[in-house]
């Protein structure tokens, strides 16, 4: 297979994508009952991997594990090859391949992730996509998948009508890009004085790609191929696959309650079973993005999420303390914010102490018993049961109901101050060497980084002291110090 495609002539940024990591996937299996495989040993799949980006940093935060990435686009799988030699990182194999010529020879594998693919390719290479979930899982294995959905794609669908009957009078892709941002730049200002729902779906679509790289642009809105679909069609075409539905992989999207008491009644009017209930969910909220969870048709996984399940897992918070000062031990409020803003107000001591804690430790996790311990000892008193199942009730509800805590089936591990002769991510220094202004973090997100912290990552392999990085660098030492504290908060340092 050596014909180009569209990705051949515009790669596709590699980056990691938070939500497929497989300690997040197996974190939700967790929560619904399941006992997914261990990540640290895992085996894992990616279906349409570009060159990479998203299994390189976590091939190298789990050494044990193995990696296997599938894409059609020659270049890409060049790209990423190179760049896992250059990291040494060896537990990754990238194949140039179809989707639709994996076989049996392939094996089975604990997590498979297709991501940001199911929409843009034929329906034969949908149907593989599933039929690769169904026949390669392994026993308790997740699969995700993420796919553009109705009814919101049906709006959005219009604005890439009306780019591609532009776009596609150019010949290159970077003047079909421009053209596609000139024509809805165009609508944006021509449907100023315009109240109505169009106006506003031209303005809305104008600002959210405006942000987007133009990969993205091109990929998403000029394809060929972007075949939405309701989340009913996906469910049925997944079961028929040997599929079961598992959840999102953003749990909180799941939760009616956050619509309010009225709205979670009628729902569950509405809805007979929990597909029913999650296309309802979609047309509350004019869903057009979806990140499924799938497992194999003989587990059974429990919609009701059970408190207790949280125990076995790893916490992180987000959130920072906002307000004033209060004294954790009392029952006063303390005021907690997600990085997106949303906030959580607590005041029972044993979860504020806890909170706490995991601000202390952020960007990092803290496993729920250890989570305990540390609650306890900044109260200065042994903690009880009570306390404990309070913990766990406490955190799942802000788990459900906000971004603030994450829940994580293996922990999060990186330096937390550089040593005597720092030690980058190796994934990380070869992105920065290479010039990319972005690299992947332990958490598994993309961070973009200043002039300076990109100037030293690729420096810290270990060989040098603070005086050969000093001169390196041309800095003085308070400015090598102030960079290496930002990369080791970004975690960055191994």
């Amino acid at each position: 297979m050596s014909e180009p495609n569209s990705y051949d002539a515009v790669p596709y940024e590699s980056l990691p994508f938070a939500h497929t990591h497989p300690a997040r996937l197996a974190a939700v299996a967790a929560l619904f009952g399941l006992s997914p495989p261990p990540v640290e040993s895992a085996r894992v799949l990616e279906l349409g991997c570009a060159a990479g980006g998203n299994l390189a940093p976590m091939a190298e935060a789990f050494p044990n594990a193995r990696f296997v990435g599938v894409d059609y686009s020659a270049r890409q799988i060049r790209d990423g090859t190179a760049l896992l030699t250059a990291a040494g990182i060896t537990n990754v194999e990238l194949k140039h391949a179809s989707i639709t010529d994996i076989g049996p020879e392939f094996g089975t594998f604990d997590y498979v992730v297709c991501h940001g693919v199911f929409s843009w390719v034929p329906r034969e290479v949908q149907d593989a996509i599933l039929r690769v979930c169904g026949r390669h899982l392994a026993p308790g294995g997740v699969a995700y998948v993420s796919y553009n959905t109705y009814p919101g794609w049906h709006f959005r669908g219009a604005v890439r009508d009306m780019m591609r009957y532009h776009a596609l009078r150019f010949d290159e892709p970077t003047e079909r890009v421009a053209q596609a941002r000139a024509l809805l730049a165009f609508l944006a200002r021509a449907t100023q004085k315009d109240a109505g729902a169009f106006g506003a779906l031209v303005r809305s679509e104008h600002e959210l790609l405006s942000d987007q790289s133009d990969h993205y642009l091109f990929h998403e809105q000029l394809e060929d191929v972007n075949e939405p679909l309701y989340f009913h069609q996906f469910a049925a075409r997944a079961a028929a696959s040997g599929l079961c539905y598992l959840g999102e992989a953003q749990v909180s999207t799941m939760v009616v309650g956050n619509f309010g008491a009225d709205v979670a009644q009628q729902l569950g009017e509405l809805a007979s079973d929990q597909i029913q209930l999650e296309q309802y969910l979609d047309f509350v909220r004019n869903r057009t993005f979806r990140q499924t969870l799938l497992v194999r048709s003989s587990e059974s996984p429990d919609p009701t999420i059970a408190p207790g399940r949280v125990r076995g897992l790893h916490v992180a918070c987000s959130g920072k303390p906002t307000g004033r000062a209060v004294d954790v031990a009392s029952f006063a409020t303390a005021r907690f914010q997600s990085r997106s803003g949303m906030a959580l107000a607590v005041a029972a001591p044993f979860l504020k102490a806890a909170l706490f804690e995991l601000v202390s430790a952020w960007p990092g996790t803290v496993p729920f018993a250890e989570l305990c311990d540390r609650a306890a000892a900044r109260l200065n008193r042994a903690q009880t049961e009570a306390d404990v199942e309070a913990l766990a009730v406490g955190l799942l509800n802000a788990y459900l109901s906000s971004d603030l805590i994450e829940f994580w089936a293996a922990p999060i591990t990186f330096a937390r101050e550089a040593g005597s002769k720092p030690v980058a991510l190796s994934h990380a220094r070869v992105r920065a060497a290479a010039g990319h202004d972005t690299v992947s973090n332990r958490r598994h997100e993309v961070e973009r980084l200043g002039t300076l912290p990109l100037q030293l990552l690729p420096l810290l392999d270990g060989t040098r002291d603070r005086a050969a990085l000093l001169e390196a660098t041309g800095t003085t030492p308070d400015e090598l110090a102030a960079a290496l504290r930002a990369l080791a908060s970004a975690a960055l340092l191994a």
